[in-house]
């Protein structure tokens, strides 16, 4: 593997990843495309309303912006809180069903699996900036975003 490709902005090429899997001594065999594990589990709120959208081939998906809360204990003591926005999609009926479901303010569940875009180097070699995705297999409602006006049906 190249020294370049350990950068995290960078997306591993096709050749990267044939030679981590490629054949080994017998004492060294490992399977090829090993076990491995892309797995994320998010719970927040809808920072958007979400964009619904079709593909080029037709498929409807789901795009929206959601915000987690974290805190942190820094050495001196403080307790600091750091938000974090997630893209998340969704592709196939989920998505058409969402769509009529969830609005900005809504409190979800999502697992799902991570998914890059960009990271690669043009030819005069720049780099493209490296886009981070949820793609989502499952979205779960927790809540509704509440009325703001009660009174009103």
């Amino acid at each position: 593997m190249s020294l370049t490709s350990k950068l995290a902005a960078e997306q591993p090429s096709k050749q990267e990843v044939d030679d981590l899997f490629a054949e080994k001594p017998a004492h060294q065999q490992e399977r090829r495309h090993a076990y491995s594990v892309n797995k994320v589990e998010l719970v927040g709120g809808v920072a958007l309303d979400p964009m619904f959208k079709e593909a080029k081939n037709g498929k409807p998906y789901l795009l929206f912006n959601m915000i987690t809360n974290s805190q942190y204990k820094q050495q001196d003591g403080n307790v600091v809180e750091q938000s974090e926005r997630h893209v998340v999609t969704v592709f196939g009926k989920q998505a058409e069903s969402l769509s009529k479901t969830i609005k900005k303010g809504s409190r979800l569940m999502v697992q799902g699996r991570l998914h890059y875009n960009g990271g690669q180097k043009d030819a005069e070699g720049n780099r493209s900036q490296r886009n981070t995705y949820i793609i989502a297999n499952t979205v779960q409602p927790l809540a509704r975003p509440t009325r703001e006006n009660p009174e009103k049906h």
